[in-house]
Order: C-alpha cells, then structure tokens, then sequence
C-alpha cells in the first residue's frame, strides 16, 4: 500500500472517532451488528451451556468481533508496512473472517456436545442415589434437594436449579421439564417424562427409576462398545499400512537375494 494513503486512511478514522463525541454511531452500528438474525442457533447452544441472558448472547458475538478486528488490523498493518499488497489483504480478510466465525462457532458446539457427555456420564450415578433416597422415604422434591446440595458436577448444578424452581412455587413435574429442555439429552428426556407420568398415575417410583438407571447403563455401554470398535479400526490403519508391508519385505529379502545370487 502507498504510505500516502495509509495515513490518508488514519487521518480519515481519528477524524472519524473524533467527531462521534457521545458514541452514538459505534454503539448504534455495534448493536445493529449484534442484533443479526440467529441463523445458526448461537442462543440455543448458549441456553444449553447456562448462559441464556442476552448478556451471554453480546459477549459472543463481541468475541467475534474481537477476533475479526485483529486480523483485519494485523493485516493491515502488514499491507501498510509493505510485505503484500492491498488487494492480496482483502482477499485474505474475504477468507479469514467466514473462517474465524466458523471456528468460533464449532468451538462452542464441542462445548455443548462436552457437556451433554458429562451429564450423560453422571446420570445413572445421580439416579441411583435418587432411588435410595426416595426408597428410604424421602419426597422426590426432598431428595433431588438433598442431592444436589451434597453433590458437584454439571448435572447436580441442574438439578439444583429444578429445587429452586419448585422453591419459588412451581410444580415438580414443570421443573423436571425445565431440566430436559436445559440438558437437551435423551436420557434426561426421558427419565423427566417418566418421572412426570410416574407421579401423575401414582405409580411407584422406585421402579421408574431402576427402569432409568437400567437404560442409561445401556446406552453407556453402547457407547463404549462404540468407541471400542472405533479405536480397534483405527489401531489396525498402522498394522495394515506399516507393519505388516514391513514383516512381508523381510520375509521376501532373502529369497529376493539368493534369486539375485542365482541371476549373477
């Protein structure tokens, strides 16, 4: 870039700051940039990590913005001092800035996906001791208080905010239902619709929870079983593609060579 214009440019942007004294126009292009139409589903998988004010919401997309910023101004600076020209800077911005935004967003969808493993982990755990309680007496309310008091994790955390919710006056079979949407599990899902109807029909619910903690260890196990089966295929890529092409070359190397001795 020519040095004439680039503090052209600066002049153009301390002027700019300059003359917007109270702010208005970078707060006003600042939430209008915010407020652009959730295409990807950014406050749901906000919802699902605990963060559902719309506070969350702006310190993501601020995140955002913040990393756009910086590689529009390093690559500026770079194109300023010389190293590439102006038109290659922009063509690297055109591409950096989806892929910024892309890895932002797949970054907080591992967070998601991390979290439902772990409440998925510490699900039959809780459940069981949910069981005990109830079996020895307790209410369902009484012991998912007792539960979550005494225990730490994502899940407890959960069902913490399910005591609070029937503190403030909400039915239990309601909170139970905040769980599910919160965890976005199907295991969760389903131990809450079973819970709700077990207390609706008057059915016993130490049964319905035995019932739960027999499945969740199911689908534990499927899982391992899963991720056994894919690590046995990812263990036989080397064996296949080094080992074994190296047992065979020297099984091969000396009757190559005795052929060689009887060619000579």
């Amino acid at each position: 870039m020519n040095l004439f214009l680039a503090v052209q440019v600066l002049i153009a942007m301390i002027a700019l700051f300059m003359a917007d004294e109270n702010e208005k126009l970078f707060l006003h292009t600042f939430r209008r940039s915010i407020d652009v139409k959730d295409r990807t589903r950014i406050r749901a998988r906000l919802d699902e990590l605990g963060k559902s004010s719309r506070q969350d919401y702006e310190n993501f997309r601020i995140y955002q913005m913040i990393l756009i910023s910086f590689s529009a101004t390093s690559l500026l600076g770079i194109s300023i001092i010389g190293f590439i020209s102006i038109s290659l800077a922009l063509a690297g911005l055109c591409f950096i800035i989806p892929l910024l935004v892309i890895s932002s967003e797949r970054g907080l969808s591992k967070r998601v996906t991390r979290r439902r493993e772990i409440i998925e982990s510490e699900f039959p755990a809780l459940i069981e001791l949910l069981t005990l309680a109830i079996g020895a007496g307790e209410s369902p309310s009484g012991a998912v208080r007792r539960i979550s008091a005494r225990a730490s994790g994502v899940l407890p955390g959960e069902l913490l905010q399910v005591s609070k919710d029937v503190e403030r006056g909400k039915s239990f079979t309601f909170a139970l239902d905040g769980l599910s949407r919160r965890a976005s599990s199907p295991v969760v899902r389903r131990f809450a619709d079973s819970m709700a109807i077990a207390i609706s029909r008057g059915t016993p619910l130490v049964e319905t929870l035995t019932h739960s903690v027999r499945e969740a260890r199911s689908c534990e196990r499927i899982k391992l079983l899963n991720v056994a089966a894919k690590a046995e295929i990812s263990m036989m890529i080397p064996v296949v593609f080094l080992i074994l092409p190296i047992s065979i070359l020297f099984a091969m190397y000396p009757s190559m060579t005795s052929l060689d001795l009887f060619a000579s």
